[in-house]
């Protein structure tokens, strides 16, 4: 029992001297413009019109420690050290249907692959020029679902070659450290720790920002992107 209480005193001097730091929450709300954030009071009942389309966009990290992505990228652990083997999730999935892909803007991290299926009574034929993927699925007939591996970073544009009007986006992020916001512009990320990062945030119609932040060694991060 005192050797258990000299260990014990050992662990707690070494902990006090060098502090544990847990990772912190990174949240914030995308805006699509500066007029957009400042009508946000009552005063300015159009401030939901102005974020109109804002959960399209899409916001990711561009480096993190190689712990986080480890942890993202593992199966949650159980108790005593055992890992559970989680189900395969489905495969994020495009539609294609009359002249638009549905959804329009999938996020997905690099490495992954997507399905892509003709939901239509019609044919198509998918296809992308873009310098992070090129490919061309052909004409596909009603019912078919081709798969597709996202190696490479990068925004993906997705058109149609028998309906020229139909246009979609794949983001493809460099890690797991991203989200999409909702209706209102809102999001959160995984949490990291203490350090400098970049955060990058992109929307179909405003291009790509970058906003540089810190995650201090203790407390939350809220961001607030503005295009």
């Amino acid at each position: 029992m005192a050797r258990f209480a000299v260990t014990l005193a050992l662990v707690s001097s070494c902990c006090a001297a060098f502090p544990v730091f847990a990772d912190s929450s990174v949240s914030g709300t995308l805006w699509l413009s500066s007029a957009a954030r400042n009508a946000t009071t009552k005063q300015a009942p159009d401030a939901k019109s102005r974020q109109q389309g804002v959960n399209e966009g899409v916001v990711w990290i561009a480096k993190v420690p190689s712990r986080v992505e480890a942890r993202l990228a593992e199966p949650r652990r159980a108790w005593f050290g055992l890992k559970k083997q989680p189900e395969a999730p489905p495969l994020p999935s495009v539609a294609m249907r009359e002249d638009r892909f549905t959804p329009r803007v999938v996020a997905v991290p690099a490495g992954s692959r997507i399905e892509f299926a003709n939901s239509d009574r019609l044919y198509h034929s998918a296809f992308s020029v873009s310098g992070a993927k090129r490919f061309d699925l052909g004409k596909s007939p009603p019912g078919r679902r081709d798969t597709l591996s996202f190696a490479r970073a990068g925004v993906i544009n997705l058109h149609c070659e028998i309906h020229p009007d139909a246009v979609g986006y794949v983001v493809v992020t460099p890690n797991r450290v991203y989200a999409k916001p909702d209706a209102r512009g809102r999001f959160r990320l995984p949490r990291l720790p203490p350090g400098r990062y970049w955060l990058h945030a992109w929307h179909p119609q405003k291009g790509e920002l970058e906003l540089p932040f810190d995650v201090p060694r203790r407390g939350a991060v809220v961001l607030n992107p503005t295009f």
